[in-house]
This record gives C-alpha cells, structure tokens and sequence, in this order.
C-alpha cells in the first residue's frame, strides 16, 4: 500500500543520471491491456533514454498485472534504479525527464485519498469505513436501539395524552438522537484510532443533517462532503461513490 513513506524513498532518490517519471491509467473503462500498452509505447517512443525505456516496457510486458486502476514508474537505468507503484485510484497519462523524479502526481492522491473515512449513517445505526487511496482498510458497523415510527389516529393516540402522538413522537425523536449519538461517539474512537484526516457522510439529507449535529467539533472540521445512498450499498458502491466525488473537485 502507498504511503507517504513511500513517497519519501522516492523523493529522496539522487543521482548524476536523468529519472523518467511515468503515470499510465489502466482503467478498464479505457481499454484491455494491450490498449494500455500501446498507449505506453507512444509515450516512451521518442525519449532517448533507450535503457530505460527497455526497462519500463519490460515491466508492464511481464511483471504488471494491470489490476489496478493506474500505475507509476520511476527508472534511472545507469543508477539502478526502479521504482514501481501500482495504484488503486485513477491518474492521468504523464511522462517526464528530469533530474529528480516527478511525485506531484503522488502528492495530490495523497491530499485527496489517503486515509479517509465514510460513515454511512440512518435512523438506528451506521457502517464505519476507513479507505486509504482507493483501498478499504477497515471496516465497523454499529446497530443502535430499534426506531418504532408511531401510528398517527385513534383514540388511543390522542395528543397530549401518555402515550399519545406527541410522546410517542417525542420517543421515536429520543430514539434517533440516542442512536446517532452513539454512533458520533463510535466513529470518533474508530476513525482516531486510524489517523483519519477527512470524512464523507453517506445517507439521506435529513438523516446527515441530524447526524452532524451530534459529532464532535473535531470532527465536524473532518467533513469535506457528502451524498446520498442506501444502507444496503456494496464496499464497492461505496468506494465508487468516493471516487466520484474526489474526481468531482
């Protein structure tokens, strides 16, 4: 998994010799492997650093097994050097010659994707994710008190009365804040624990808006967005819907 140790080993990498940077997207909604491929060939053709370009398609020819949504290669043939890190999030085609390897690319997924947490939140309870550059890290779920929705009518209910409309909705209010107290509580513990640096709330509006006026100040800061979706939704779903939002900015 990359880190910003990672990127570190391969900012502090010097040498006498020129470094070739190059970030290849290997979506699949962009093509098979041997699309990517001739892509990577066009982009390596003219540079005059034969050894490295040999070296570079030697790779993706046969060590890469194009699973992930991009890639990033560092090569400095005369120095040893080679450095590759497949990647989970998606990166524009890049290629550059320079004297120290080109990380910017680098920089900005870890500003948008490292260690980032979702909380999927209703009335009753929530699921906890902790994703880190397009990879779930860990998850947790947590199932509060049942939320019984009152039964407006009837004798039985009538307004002001104990157990009436207005104390049962009352309840059913007390209920959902209990919950999503708990919740604010669980997800503090959970996403602390994991140096969570940014939050995305998932749900409906309103069960967001509640929700967030039960979270810490602390992590109120966190939030930086939110949509809407079920409960029910897959890992995958989730995480799709976290990438859409990050490309969105």
């Amino acid at each position: 998994m990359f880190t910003e140790s990672s990127l570190r080993k391969i900012q502090d990498f010097s040498a006498d010799y020129p470094v070739i940077s190059l970030y290849l997207n290997t979506e699949p909604s962009r093509g098979n492997a041997e699309t990517h491929r001739l892509r990577l060939r066009n982009m390596i053709k003219d540079i005059s650093l034969k050894e490295d370009a040999e070296v570079i398609e030697k790779f993706f020819n046969y060590t890469y097994d194009w699973s992930g949504r991009s890639v990033a290669v560092f090569s400095c043939a005369p120095a040893g050097f080679f450095h590759a890190i497949p990647l989970a999030v998606p990166v524009k085609d890049f290629i550059q010659i320079g004297s120290k390897a080109a990380v910017a690319p680098l920089e900005d997924l870890l500003q948008d994707y490292s260690n980032l947490g979702v909380i999927l939140v209703d009335k009753q309870g929530a699921r906890l994710f902790h994703f880190h550059m397009g990879e779930l890290v860990e998850q947790q779920g947590f199932l509060g008190d049942q939320v019984k929705q009152v039964k407006a009518g009837g004798a039985s209910s009538a307004h002001g009365l104990r157990g009436g409309a207005l104390d049962g909705g009352r309840a059913v209010r007390e209920t959902i804040d209990r919950n999503q107290r708990e919740v604010a509580e669980t997800a503090a513990r959970f996403f602390e624990s994991k140096r969570v640096r940014r939050i995305m709330l998932g749900g409906t509006d309103e069960n967001i808006s509640r929700f967030k006026s039960h979270l810490p100040k602390s992590m109120q800061s966190l939030v930086v967005g939110s949509f809407a979706m079920g409960m029910t939704a897959s890992n995958a779903e989730v995480l799709q819907k976290v990438l859409d939002q990050a490309l969105e900015k």
